[in-house]
């Protein structure tokens, strides 16, 4: 693999002031953290505002073939129960707005923990059926540790691996032939994301 990132060093394009870059564990973190649902009220009835619209964070420049990797830990889950939470890589984002994920989600009672969905107009679908049916992967991710994630997006398609082995390997849903590199944090989840290598392919 290629050098670490330091993401204080490199051009970072976010849609949320919750990302925040600190110094834990002697080196530099990326991390989303506060991401909570907030309450709204019309008239006299009070609802939760859900943010379908997830907290992106794009590196770098646009690039077609490429290699990221990272280390990624899951911190909290702002509703109840807390068992939820999401969190991953952005591939091939136009901005932040429009990319695919892959996301990851520690504690998925389905004991599906990897999966794959394409975000157009900042809208996550994840209650469609080719989101509810298609094949997703089931390695561990562990809820208090760091784990090591990788993507490798190749022409029309993409491969995700955790702490090296394989998960599965899926077409990319808009033919997009470039894009930024980059990570999601979905609703009222809190991640953090270290060791950084991004490289061409």
């Amino acid at each position: 693999m290629g050098k670490t990132i330091d993401p204080r060093t490199i051009a970072l394009e976010t849609n949320s002031p919750l990302w925040q870059i600190s110094d834990l564990e002697n080196g530099p973190v990326l991390q989303v953290l506060g991401n909570t649902p907030t309450t709204k009220k019309t008239g006299t009835e009070a609802y939760l505002d859900e943010d379908h619209v997830g907290k992106v964070a794009l590196i770098g420049e646009t690039r077609h073939n490429y290699r990221m990797q990272a280390e990624m830990r899951f911190l909290k889950y702002h509703r109840s129960p807390q068992n939820g939470g999401w969190f991953g890589f952005a591939i091939r984002a136009q901005d932040v707005l429009n990319y695919e994920i892959v996301w990851f989600m520690p504690n998925a009672e389905t004991g599906n923990t990897v999966a794959y969905v394409p975000v157009a107009h900042g809208v996550v679908p994840w209650w469609t059926e080719a989101y509810a049916s298609q094949k997703k992967g089931d390695p561990h991710i562990p809820i208090n540790s760091w784990f090591q994630a990788c993507v490798d997006v190749v022409d029309d398609e993409f491969t995700v691996y955790v702490e090296n082995q394989p998960v599965f390997t899926k077409k990319i849903t808009y033919y997009l032939k470039e894009g930024c590199p980059g990570f999601f944090v979905g609703t009222a989840t809190d991640a953090a994301f270290r060791r950084i290598v991004i490289e061409d392919l």
